[in-house]
């Protein structure tokens, strides 16, 4: 289950300039506003991060593998109220895999990934 928090993740809020490129779209830049939502994700071994731009619009999806092996996620499972959504990517490593259960994100050890989808 999701929790509030307000700041990121330590390993994600550095990793935020990884975005830099993509900031300056509107609707990316949104989700990084002052009076945007921002929430921890419980996602077992993997950090997650949240966030959504107070018109709801749109959502951001930072994920980071802390470990020295690779780790696997399934997007359904962390973000149920998202399992329609179309995702897609933004920066980072990963690589993807179908199942019958939702898309899985694969990120390499210690790798990150930034995701975003329309509400």
């Amino acid at each position: 289950m999701s929790t509030l928090a307000p700041t990121p993740t330590p390993a994600l809020s550095h990793q935020t300039a990884a975005l830099s490129g993509c900031l300056s779209t509107p609707h990316i830049a949104a989700a990084f506003a002052e009076d945007a939502t921002v929430r921890r994700l419980d996602a077992g071994s993997i950090e997650g991060v949240l966030h959504e731009p107070a018109d709801r619009s749109r959502v951001v999806l930072g994920l980071h593998n802390p470990s020295a092996a690779e780790a696997r996620i399934n997007l359904s499972a962390l973000l149920p109220e998202r399992a329609d959504c179309t995702w897609r990517f933004l920066s980072g490593s990963m690589h993807t895999s179908d199942a019958t259960d939702g898309m899985y994100v694969h990120l390499d050890a210690a790798g990150t990934t930034w995701l975003t989808a329309a509400s």
